[in-house]
């Protein structure tokens, strides 16, 4: 199996992302990696920012979809300004030292899947890599409760 990392994102912007509607994610650290990203939803989403973006209890606490990771660009402030309709953050936000990871191909899957995440990229396990994989495809995927706590390598 292709070895594909996740990335966690808080709702909603997780959700705009697998939308289409947001495809520049700030960051504040640089990656050499290129490719399909598996995109994971922490457990928590922000309300105010659901409803101002039209969204009503997005799924939180698993994958909600993938996206390909094609460039990452250091921020200054005027590319900040030129991108902020694609990140969807306040040109007040901008601060020195942040990237845009430039998103595409956008995939939601049809049914979330629970799992847990961590910080930075990470690496799904087999057993939920092949779930992630089969959801990609359009496939229905039915996760076991059971196996939530197990979900991520320990490399």
């Amino acid at each position: 199996m292709d070895r594909v990392p996740a990335l966690s994102i808080r709702q909603p912007w997780a959700e705009l992302i697998v939308s289409g509607r947001k495809t520049i994610e700030i960051r504040s650290w640089y990656t050499e990696y290129r490719g399909l990203l598996w995109l994971h939803t922490g457990l928590k989403s922000d309300p105010q920012l659901d409803q101002q973006f039209g969204l009503q209890k997005p799924f939180v606490g698993g994958y909600v979809g993938s996206v390909v990771l094609s460039a990452v660009n250091p921020l200054d402030r005027e590319r900040w300004v030129h991108w902020s309709s694609m990140h969807l953050c306040s040109r007040a936000d901008y601060r020195p030292g942040l990237y845009g990871w430039v998103l595409t191909s956008p995939h939601k899957f049809a049914q979330p899947i629970a799992g847990l995440g961590k910080l930075n990229l990470f690496y799904p396990n087999d057993e939920l890599l092949e779930q992630l994989q089969r959801a990609n495809a359009g496939e229905e995927v039915k996760f076991r409760a059971d196996t939530q706590l197990n979900l991520l390598d320990e490399n």
